[in-house]
């Protein structure tokens, strides 16, 4: 997403929680965790579904951080790793959205994985992350590979897009709306 359709999220309505591009860490994300909960009791978000945002909010984030390709310079010219949107709609639905820069070979793995998980209902999502678990056949360097499944399991509806931006990197936008 780019700059243009964050401005846009904000002027169709809605509420934005957290917002957030740049550099990602993982004390930038206990941050972020910090804000989200004084954010919750403000709001009166019940704690399945706040629990649902922190587990979305922690898996997109860690892909930020794993996989996103550096150097990338976005629209307003900043050095970017990514940017992190949390928020709800004026249907009280909530939704975490994030962007990044990912290689062609990511693409067809990361859309082979989600277009597998919206196939699936949500009995079938489980068995699928429990399967995956065991087995460890998704496992990897950076990790066991099933923070996809992680979030499917809690999300009532998963987008996303790629943009091709030349050079074998692609803009990847994804967003979960919470059960």
């Amino acid at each position: 997403m780019a700059i243009k359709h964050v401005k846009k999220l904000i002027e169709d309505g809605g509420i934005i929680f957290m917002a957030y591009v740049g550099f990602m860490s993982q004390s930038l994300l206990s941050g972020m965790i910090d804000s989200l909960e004084k954010e919750e009791t403000l709001e009166g978000i019940s704690k399945k579904t706040s629990h649902s945002i922190f587990t979305i909010l922690i898996e997109m984030t860690q892909n930020i951080i794993k996989y996103s390709k550096e150097g990338y310079v976005d629209e307003i010219n900043l050095n970017s790793n990514g940017l992190i949107l949390v928020g709800k709609t004026d249907d009280d639905v909530f939704y975490v959205h994030s962007q990044n820069i990912v290689t062609a070979e990511d693409c067809i793995k990361i859309k082979n994985i989600i277009d597998e998980m919206n196939k699936l209902d949500e009995d079938e999502i489980k068995q699928r992350y429990r399967e995956l678990r065991r087995s460890g056949s998704n496992s990897h360097a950076k990790g066991a590979g099933i923070g996809f499944y992680e979030i499917a399991k809690r999300a009532s509806e998963i987008k996303y897009e790629f943009t091709d931006m030349g050079s074998n990197k692609y803009n990847f936008n994804l967003t979960v709306n919470i059960k």
